[in-house]
């Protein structure tokens, strides 16, 4: 199950001002979910929790004026974040056109916003961290995917991807979230770990986000109760094809199908 990058940024372009405007992280620029792990006691605490584990990778690459690749910047918001922690300079990449305007709206010195394919683009070269939050599982081709970051990385840089990753064997339900999401590339550790490996990246971090996540908001159950709904319905909009693939993640996620995880490659 495949999607072209037009797919993708078609997805976005529909749905990122009602992330930012309906989601809970909208207040803060996150589109990616909130992770209430060990010592976080705030929701603000729990969208960057993600940051900050990036900025853990950062400092053990950071030298003058480190070099940052956001892989599916969204709006903006993580680049920012982690800029105005380190001195570090920052590029973003998103295949949606609306979300580059809002970037470029938020920007802050020292960050650089593009348009494009992560996997087909030429990237920023001599990057210390490039990273992705839950933007990989949209990478039209994983293969190209590590071939085309892996060029853009210094010796010994790093790759952080903070996303979903199947556990189990593909089923309807996981079937259901590739098809609202648009995940081409949604796919064991393993697998992945075997293409990372054919472009010199070595894996040396990985940790599984899963038991930190909130699956049981009322907000979900609610829009659980309106998918089940929709179907009697046959409904197929764009719209409706995101929550139902949204309330398949939730399932997939509490069924153990697959897991959400933070895992750092090295290139070697």
């Amino acid at each position: 199950m495949n999607f072209a990058s037009e797919e993708v940024a078609r997805y976005y372009d529909q749905n990122t001002k009602g992330f930012l405007v309906c989601g809970q992280g909208g207040h803060y620029g996150a589109i990616h979910r909130a992770v209430w792990a060990k010592g976080v006691r705030s929701r603000d605490q729990a969208f960057h929790y993600v940051h900050r584990l990036l900025l853990d990778q950062l400092a053990r690459v950071e030298g003058v004026r480190s070099r940052i690749l956001d892989l599916g910047c969204g709006v903006g918001a993580s680049l920012a974040y982690l800029l105005e922690r380190s001195e570090a300079v920052g590029f973003g990449i998103t295949n949606s056109a609306i979300q580059v305007e809002l970037a470029n709206g938020r920007a802050r010195d020292r960050a650089t916003f593009s348009l494009g394919d992560f996997c087909t683009k030429t990237l920023p070269t001599r990057i210390d961290l490039a990273y992705g939050i839950e933007s990989f599982v949209h990478a039209t081709d994983a293969a190209a995917f590590f071939a085309n970051v892996a060029a853009s990385l210094r010796p010994f840089g790093r790759l952080a991807l903070c996303d979903d990753f199947l556990t189990e064997e593909e089923t309807e339900r996981v079937r259901d979230f590739k098809r609202g999401w648009k995940a081409s590339s949604l796919m064991r550790p393993q697998a992945i770990d075997a293409i990372a490996a054919a472009h010199r990246l070595e894996l040396v971090e990985d940790r599984d986000l899963t038991p930190y996540l909130e699956l049981d908001r009322l907000r979900d159950i609610a829009i659980h109760a309106v998918i089940s709904l929709g179907r009697v319905m046959r409904l197929h909009s764009e719209g409706f094809m995101a929550l139902a693939g949204g309330d398949a993640l939730r399932d997939c996620l509490k069924g153990g199908l697959m897991s959400y995880r933070f895992r750092v490659w090295r290139k070697c």
